[in-house]
């Protein structure tokens, strides 16, 4: 009975400390994940004002290496979730639409590691085949 009812403890005693390690593991996991993650969203509209529904959005380094490719939902909406370091404030990456590609600049505070890092990037494109983005607006 005794040699149960130790096993028993030793269960508990290491589901116990399971527990604890991965409470008090999350407040150091969510703060690195606030410093590191960078969402860039937007509305992606046509000249005529009308959404820019189901196209391709395309955030790319400056060797065309992908940062992150998403398609814009039925309002022209899209959000793009990436992985930045403090390094990288400033950097420029390419932002790709309708075979048209942009440049826009990360932009965010590398002390600040409480507020989530992002930027809205709303465009107005001209519709496929006409090849060509009119207007990019950063906030």
């Amino acid at each position: 009975m005794s040699l149960l009812s130790g096993n028993c403890q030793r269960g508990v005693a290491a589901a116990l400390g399971i527990s604890l390690l991965v409470l008090w593991g999350a407040p150091a996991n969510a703060a690195h994940k606030t410093d590191h993650r960078f969402t860039v969203w937007g509305d992606i509209r046509y000249e005529d004002g009308a959404p820019a529904a189901n196209i391709n959005v395309q955030l790319m380094v400056k060797d065309g290496a992908p940062m992150g490719e998403v398609i814009t939902d039925e309002q022209g909406r899209y959000r793009i979730l990436l992985h930045v370091h403090n390094e990288d404030v400033y950097k420029v990456f390419d932002m790709r639409v309708n075979n048209v590609t942009r440049k826009v600049r990360l932009l965010f505070s590398p002390n600040d590691r409480q507020t989530e890092r992002g930027q809205r990037v709303d465009l107005v494109v001209k519709r496929a085949g006409e090849f060509e983005t009119s207007e990019i607006l950063t906030q």
